[in-house]
């Protein structure tokens, strides 16, 4: 399944989101993992990158395309911080296959990247304080939310994001 081809293949043929609700479940397990890594191991510099992105895409949040490209720079450095290089190689593999596709990214908008942001903060807040527990469990709730949010197509993004 981690195939460019066969991946590709099987998210164009799931009417579901099956294969999408699995991609997701798959990426929150591994990064979860990797933000209570990252939590423990990350030095001032990670943690200075981390603070500087997050507030960067507050002043992005009616900007998508460049708000995403600055999500992903925030996700990858805490795969990186984590030292985790399969984990961090099989997210990157499954999302390349995922991120130019409106199934998978869902409606852009700036109330979908404010409310998202406000998880990437806690999952910083948590990272900087060093706490792996607390790290790993933002970034599993920020990662299912925010595909509940894109899933669904729900009105009140912030409402459930909170």
């Amino acid at each position: 399944m981690l195939d460019e081809l066969v991946l590709a293949a099987a998210i164009a043929a799931d009417e579901s989101l099956t294969i999408l609700d699995d991609l997701v479940v798959t990426r929150r397990v591994l990064e979860s993992d990797m933000a209570n890594v990252a939590a423990r191991l990350a030095g001032p510099d990670t943690i200075e990158q981390l603070r500087a992105l997050v507030d960067r895409m507050d002043e992005l949040v009616a900007d998508p395309v460049t708000y995403a490209e600055s999500d992903r720079a925030f996700h990858d450095t805490i795969m990186r911080a984590s030292g985790n290089r399969i984990a961090r190689g099989v997210v990157r593999a499954m999302e390349s296959q995922v991120i130019n596709t409106a199934r998978y990214m869902g409606r852009t908008e700036r109330a979908l990247c404010v409310a998202s942001n406000l998880g990437h903060r806690r999952v910083y807040e948590r990272i900087a304080a060093h706490d792996p527990a607390g790290a790993a469990s933002v970034m599993f709730k920020h990662i299912t939310e925010a595909w509940i949010v894109r899933r669904s197509g729900t009105a009140d993004p912030v409402r459930l994001l909170r």
